[in-house]
C-alpha cells in the first residue's frame, strides 16, 4: 500500500472523528512521516508493519481514545510531556494554575519549598521547576501516575525528583511548604457521566472529587494544608468554575487571608488561592 492509499484508508476509518484529515496527519507524523513527506511522497510504499500500526491507531481514535494516549505525548507550557492512560491529560486551563503559582511566588518574594499535590503527569511541578529554576516536591496516590511524573520531571528539568506516593498530604507529615498547588479531582459523579467519551477514557480517580458538590477531596486538602504550610504560605487550587465561590467561602471560614479567584483564558473562574498566617 502506498502512503497516499494509506492516508485515504485512515480518513475513511476516522470519518466520524472531528477532523479526519488532521487525525490522519497526526498519526502519520507520530509514525515518522513528516507533513511535508506525506504530501511529497504519496506514492512511496509503506511497510506492512507501519500500515497495520497506523490503522490500529486510527481505529482506536475512531473509538474515542484521546490522541494524547495514542501518541503518548501532550504539549503543556511549551514542554512535551509523556502521557499514558494512567494520568490525566494536561489541559490549557491548568496553565492558569501554573501562572498563578508563579505570580504568588514572585510577587510575595516567597522562599522555601513548593509542593504539587495530586501531580498526575507531573505537568505542574515540571513547569514550575522550569520557570522558577528550583526543585519542586510532588506526590500522588497512584504509583503508576507518580512513575510518569518522575520521568517527565527528570527528563525536562534535569533535576532530582523529590516525590512521594500517598494520600494527599499524609506522605508529607512534618514538612513545611511556602506554596502548595494542586489540580485535584473535583468532578461530581453526575459530571463524570456527562463528560465526553474521550474524557471517560481518562482515569476516574483523577476526575471524581466525591460528594454532592465534588468537593470532598478539596475539603480534605483545605483541612490538612495548614499542617504543611509555613506561616504566610499560600494554597492554590484548580477547580470547576461552578465551585470557585464555594471554595473561596470555605477558605475564608477556615482562616485563610487574601483569598482570591483567578479566571482562565476563556474568562471562567478556574483557580482559588489564599494565604495561611497560622
Amino acid at each position: 500500500m502506498t502512503l497516499g492509499e494509506l492516508k485515504e484508508k485512515l480518513r475513511t476509518i476516522g470519518k466520524d472523528t472531528e477532523d479526519p484529515f488532521l487525525e490522519t496527519r497526526v498519526i502519520l507524523s507520530h509514525l515518522g512521516f513528516s507533513p511535508t513527506f506525506q504530501i511529497a511522497e504519496k506514492d512511496r510504499e509503506v511497510e506492512k508493519s507501519v500500515e497495520e500500526k497506523a490503522i490500529s491507531l486510527m481505529e482506536k481514535r475512531a473509538g474515542h481514545w484521546p490522541m494524547a494516549y495514542l501518541t503518548g505525548e501532550k504539549e503543556f507550557w511549551g514542554l512535551n510531556f509523556h502521557v499514558t492512560p494512567d494520568v490525566l491529560i494536561p489541559r490549557p486551563d491548568t496553565e492558569t494554575l501554573v501562572e498563578t503559582a508563579i505570580n504568588l511566588w514572585k510577587d510575595n518574594a516567597l522562599k522555601g519549598d513548593i509542593l504539587d499535590l495530586c501531580t498526575g503527569s507531573g505537568a505542574i511541578a515540571t513547569a514550575l521547576s522550569v520557570e522558577l529554576d528550583k526543585d519542586i516536591h510532588f506526590s500522588d496516590l497512584s504509583p503508576k501516575a507518580l512513575s510518569v511524573a518522575e520521568e517527565n520531571y527528570t527528563r525536562l528539568t534535569g533535576r532530582k525528583a523529590y516525590k512521594k506516593e500517598g494520600d494527599l498530604l499524609s506522605p508529607w507529615k512534618g514538612k513545611k511548604f511556602a506554596l502548595i498547588v494542586s489540580n485535584p479531582p473535583y468532578l461530581t459523579e453526575k459530571w463524570c457521566q456527562e463528560v465526553s467519551e474521550e474524557v471517560k477514557k481518562e482515569p476516574k480517580m483523577a476526575l471524581l472529587g466525591y460528594g454532592p458538590e465534588g468537593l470532598d477531596i478539596i475539603e480534605r486538602i483545605l483541612d490538612e494544608a495548614p499542617g504543611n504550610l509555613e506561616k504566610g504560605g499560600y494554597l492554590a487550587l484548580e477547580c470547576d468554575w461552578r465551585q470557585c465561590n464555594g471554595i473561596r467561602e470555605r477558605l475564608v471560614k477556615k482562616g485563610y487571608l487574601g483569598v482570591n479567584i483567578v479566571k482562565d483564558l476563556r474568562g471562567l473562574d478556574r483557580v482559588v488561592y489564599g494565604r495561611y498566617d497560622g
